[in-house]
C-alpha cells in the first residue's frame, strides 16, 4: 500500500517516473482512479448548491483517504497553488474517458547499456515538460540489479494538429567515453607509482 502511495505520488508530482515494469502496472489502476475521482467531482466544483459541494467533498476526501498527499490531492482537483492556475489533472483530462498514463519499456542490453553502445556511451534523452528540461540515461536495465526499467507517465494533454510545437526529445551519445569514479582513482594510482619510482 505504501508502495503505491509512494510512487504515485511521485507520478503525479513530476508526471513521468523510471521504474521497474512490476510496480508500473501494479500503480497504474491506482493513480488512474484517483483521476476518475477528480474528474467525477469536476460538475460538482463551483456550484453554490450545499449537495453538490458535498459530492464534489466526498470525492476529495475519497482521493485524500487513497493518495495521503494532500498537495499532489490538490494538483488532482485544482485546489491550493493550482486553483489560481486552472491547470489541474482533472481539467485535463475532463475530456478523455481513461487511459491517462503510458508505460513505454527502455530497451537494451542484459549488461544495462543499449545495443550497440558501449558502457561509457550511454545514450541520453533530453526532454522539457512542465517547463523543465530534463535529461535520462537510455539504461534498458538497472545496472546493480539488472532489473528491467520502464518510463511511467502522464499522457500529455492532447493538441489539435498544428496547434504549437511538437515536444521533440534529443538522443545525444557522446564520442569521448565517460571517465567513472574507479578509472579515475586507478589513473591517479599510477602516477603516483609513477613519480614514486623515478
Amino acid at each position: 500500500m505504501a508502495l503505491r502511495r509512494n510512487l504515485a505520488a511521485a507520478l503525479l508530482r513530476r508526471e513521468r517516473v523510471v521504474t521497474t515494469p512490476a510496480k508500473a502496472k501494479e500503480v497504474r489502476p491506482f493513480v488512474e482512479r484517483l483521476i476518475t475521482l477528480a474528474r467525477r467531482a469536476l460538475p460538482f466544483r463551483d456550484t453554490g448548491r450545499p449537495t453538490e459541494r458535498a459530492k464534489y467533498l466526498h470525492y476529495y476526501r475519497l482521493a485524500l483517504a487513497r493518495l495521503q498527499d494532500k498537495e499532489m490531492v490538490q494538483k488532482l482537483f485544482g485546489e491550493g497553488q493550482w486553483r489560481q492556475e486552472q491547470e489541474s489533472l482533472a481539467n485535463r483530462y475532463a475530456d478523455r474517458p481513461g487511459g491517462y498514463t503510458r508505460i513505454v519499456h527502455l530497451g537494451g542490453s542484459r549488461l544495462g547499456v543499449p545495443v550497440g553502445s558501449t558502457v561509457g556511451s550511454i545514450a541520453k534523452l533530453s526532454y522539457e515538460m512542465a517547463g523543465v528540461e530534463r535529461t535520462l540515461k537510455l539504461t534498458g536495465n538497472r545496472l546493480g540489479d539488472n532489473a528491467p526499467q520502464v518510463l511511467f507517465e502522464l499522457v500529455e494533454k492532447e493538441r489539435a494538429p498544428g496547434a504549437g510545437e511538437e515536444v521533440t526529445p534529443t538522443v545525444a551519445v557522446s564520442d569521448q567515453p565517460e571517465a567513472t569514479e574507479q578509472q579515475e582513482d586507478s589513473q591517479e594510482e599510477a602516477a603516483g607509482e609513477g613519480a614514486s619510482l623515478q
